[in-house]
């Protein structure tokens, strides 16, 4: 009758605004990330202090710091310890990390967070307002989930300068890094590249090294095992052996005058001093070439608390197009946002295959193309429920949430089938089309509600928790919560009023 086709089309019509509706009131409100910070109980702090600065004064600080967050975290803290000073040539492992008389590592271990009032993103901010207090630190770095952090840490947006000239790209970098230091929500931001390097330079007249019969190579072989030293024998214990090491005492090797007065003997032991054969200069040394795509880049990175990263990446983006940029010289958003949109992408794939994979098993199993096109008007309603239940529960677009939809892809899809069955079973026993489909929602509706419900309760503990490692996992259960919830309705309502209408056409 005109009546249940008036009916039907408002039933159709109302779905399609509600997922209009929802898509676009709530996309403006649900912030884009990567992935959710995570609460490890961890926390690394590297500090530098102005290249040459002696590591009394290095340590001096380490101390004072030290002593103030142990005084302030004491019911939070675990353990506190910082190194200084340079790497031994031993210790491989210490030489391969940025190392230095003038840099302080610090390494924190808290209580889980279940134990803490405060959360680690504020334990880490109130750091780094500590450390703006100590104009000495030419470059603090507090990262969340300690050195090693990389998954999980705070948000992070990268913009990479790319361009030869080093004066150039160092201007446009503190530029960049000033005006983002302004922005509410950056925290903290860092240059990759590090200052100028001072070194001895010994520079050898190869005449003069020729009268008194030396070349090249042997007078910087002297002079090197002078300065680094050169293993002149072994010590034995117990199985294990040890380098012994012969060198000059600090005071003899640390200065200009000291390494023009070492001596260096040829083959007839005549012995000759640095001075007499070439010259000792200051320089400084460029600091280390970062090259991507074989251009010279320097990485600002703007750590962001309080902000998601799509809004960080915005925010960069505003101060990049008022800026100044000379010729030959870009600014590229990297880092974590450039991985974002990779995944975003290689999971959009994902989900389209998934999709035309479940359409073919669905197609292959009723043995209809129209039938599985029905059930699949399922699926855009899990997208509204993601969207709600991210946007209700303060939660960020990510990875996870991303997860949990692809998830849906395959559960959602099951209520559908199920009403779809029992339909076309009622079609063939002789009942109408209408009655076929009363009577299918009459009976299907419990087992559609049970297999919803355990799903639903099922998730709803990792939505909510609270416990350790719960921010990893809380964007996944609300976007099953959220997406089977909406879904299930609307398909009650959505998918007999569709098969209807395909029906009533002979499709």
């Amino acid at each position: 009758s005109r009546y249940s086709r008036f009916i039907e089309d408002v039933r159709v019509i109302a779905c399609i605004v509600f997922f209009v509706g929802t898509v676009a009131l709530t996309m403006s409100g649900i912030k884009a990330d990567f992935f959710p910070t995570a609460d490890n109980a961890r926390v690394g702090v590297s500090l530098e202090l102005p290249i040459g600065t002696r590591m009394e004064r290095a340590e001096e600080l380490a101390k004072e710091l030290s002593a103030k967050w142990q005084t302030r975290y004491e019911k939070e803290l675990n353990a506190i310890n910082f190194t200084v000073g340079q790497a031994d040539e031993d210790n491989t492992w210490a030489s391969m990390q940025t190392n230095g008389s003038h840099i302080i590592t610090f390494n924190m271990s808290l209580v889980p967070s279940t134990e803490r009032q405060k959360s680690l993103s504020e334990v880490c901010d109130e750091m780094r307002e500590d450390l703006k207090g100590y104009p000495e630190f030419v470059k603090t770095d507090v990262k969340l989930g300690g050195g090693g952090a990389a998954m999980g840490g705070q948000s992070t947006a990268s913009f990479e300068i790319y361009g030869y000239d080093f004066d150039v790209t160092d201007r446009i970098a503190a530029e960049l890094k000033s005006k983002l230091e302004k922005v509410e929500g950056v925290s903290q931001v860092n240059i990759s590249r590090s200052d100028y390097q001072p070194e001895y330079q010994v520079d050898f007249d190869r005449e003069k090294l020729a009268l008194h019969g030396l070349n090249l190579t042997t007078a910087a072989t002297y002079l090197r095992n002078r300065v680094n030293g050169s293993v002149a024998s072994y010590y034995r214990e117990d199985g294990d052996e040890y380098d012994i090491k012969v060198r000059y005492e600090p005071d003899k090797r640390t200065s200009i005058e000291a390494l023009e007065n070492i001596m260096i003997y040829n083959a007839a032991g005549q012995g000759v001093r640095v001075k007499d054969v070439g010259k000792v200069v200051e320089r400084f040394s460029p600091p280390t070439i970062e090259r991507k795509d074989r251009e010279r880049i320097v990485t600002v990175d703007a750590v962001l608390s309080g902000m998601a990263l799509s809004e960080g990446v915005e925010a960069g983006n505003a101060i990049i197009d008022e800026m100044d940029i000379p010729q030959g010289f870009s600014i590229k958003v990297a880092g974590t946002y450039e991985d974002q949109q990779d995944s975003n992408r290689d999971l959009g794939i994902l989900a389209v295959l998934i999709i035309i994979l479940v359409y073919i098993v669905m197609a292959a199993q009723f043995e209809s193309l129209s039938y599985p096109f029905i059930i699949m008007f399922s699926v855009p309603f899990a997208l509204s429920g993601i969207l709600l239940a991210l946007f209700f529960s303060g939660e960020t677009f990510n990875i996870m949430s991303m997860l949990g939809g692809i998830m849906l892809i395959g559960i959602v899809v099951k209520n559908g089938i199920v009403l779809i069955d029992y339909i076309l079973l009622c079609r063939e026993r002789g009942m109408g089309i209408i009655r076929s489909v009363t009577t299918a929602g009459r009976s299907r509706l419990r087992p559609v509600l049970m297999t919803t419900l355990t799903t639903i309760l099922g998730m709803l503990p990792m939505a909510t928790g609270t416990g350790v490692g719960a921010e990893m996992w809380r964007p996944l259960g609300w976007s099953v919560v959220g997406g089977l919830t909406v879904s299930t309705v609307l398909t009650l309502i959505f998918v007999p009023v569709a098969y209807c209408m395909f029906a009533g056409n002979g499709v």
